[in-house]
């Protein structure tokens, strides 16, 4: 049998064995061959247990990085998870609220879509100036209310003048019984109505008081028509304002969506590289995160934009819902 190391017998210490030197000498080279032979075998099971080593450990390096990489990808999934749940919540407390403003139950459902959608909208900027001039409530009322001082004006201008009254005063009269004391006296017109004119003149003494009320009356219409010009100009200021704010979120909007197109690429060629292990998880990652921020990015202008045209629409007041 072998084994992996041998021992030499010893030498006898004889005198046949000193008087063969050269076969001692054989047995020793023998036996030294043998250990030789041996320890070359020991050698050759020592590397196959350093190749079979090296191989586990080579084996567990290749296990490793796999697995963090399912641990990173469960602490992603765990935080948008939350994320979402987050989301849900503020979603049912703003429909609660809506609810609560048409004075509805708070369980009513509210149909909301799954994705936003830009409106179509036409801008011009002559016609709205037009139309907010024409159609917005505010300036109606600011001009109804400027003529009715223009009239108290002119109410207050005439109050200052003479005024002549021409009247007739109709008295009805019954017939009564005679008392004695009138029994000596004609009693013809007992009983019969009484018709008398009247003629009234009035004139005004205190005519400072009447002056005073007009020039008032005509601050005061002064005053609504500068209101209603700066109300005028407050309006279209900010229908100047939202249309640059419109053209802002048009650009976004385009912005963003080129921007998702070249994400959604960059994405598509990160995930190849990363089956064919010439890229890490860590750049799909990265380029995922991109491609939902421009995305996210484009929801939240196209929000915008309708935010705006709604409030162009609400300077315009528009009469027809064709617009």
């Amino acid at each position: 049998s072998t084994s992996g190391y041998s021992v030499p017998a010893p030498s006898p210490a004889t005198k046949s064995s000193s008087s063969s030197p050269t076969g001692g000498g054989m047995a020793g080279m023998g036996s030294m061959g043998g250990s030789t032979t041996s320890s070359g075998t020991s050698s050759s099971s020592m590397s196959s247990m350093s190749g079979s080593g090296g191989s586990m450990s080579s084996g567990m390096g290749s296990i490793a990085p796999g697995m963090s990489d399912v641990l990173r990808v469960q602490l992603e999934v765990v935080e948008i998870e939350n994320n979402i749940e987050s989301i849900l919540s503020e979603i049912a407390a703003e429909k609660a609220r809506f609810n609560a403003l048409l004075s509805r139950p708070t369980g009513v459902e509210v149909t909301l879509p799954d994705s936003i959608a830009k409106v179509s909208f036409l801008f011009d900027e002559a016609v709205s100036l037009g139309e907010i001039e024409n159609q917005n409530p505010m300036l109606g009322m600011l001009m109804e209310e400027e003529q009715v001082f223009r009239a108290k004006g002119e109410m207050e201008k005439k109050m200052s003048y003479p005024m002549f009254g021409i009247g007739l005063q109709y008295m009805l009269i019954g017939k009564n019984a005679a008392t004695p004391m009138d029994q000596g006296m004609d009693n013809g017109m007992s009983g019969m109505d009484m018709v008398m004119p009247m003629i009234s003149i009035t004139l005004p003494i205190y005519r400072n008081k009447y002056k005073a009320q007009q020039r008032e009356s005509r601050f005061i219409q002064q005053a609504a028509r500068e209101k209603y010009r700066n109300t005028l100009n407050t309006l279209q200021s900010d229908l100047l304002r939202l249309k640059h704010q419109l053209d802002d979120a048009e650009r976004k909007i385009a912005l963003y969506r080129k921007q998702e197109q070249l994400a959604l690429t960059a994405y598509q060629l990160v995930v190849q590289e990363f089956v064919s292990a010439k890229s890490d998880l860590t750049n799909v990652i990265q380029v995922q995160r991109q491609l939902l921020d421009y995305r996210l990015r484009q929801a939240e202008a196209i929000a915008e934009y309708n935010t705006k045209v709604a409030s162009i629409r609400k300077l315009r007041s528009f009469q027809t819902s064709n617009n």
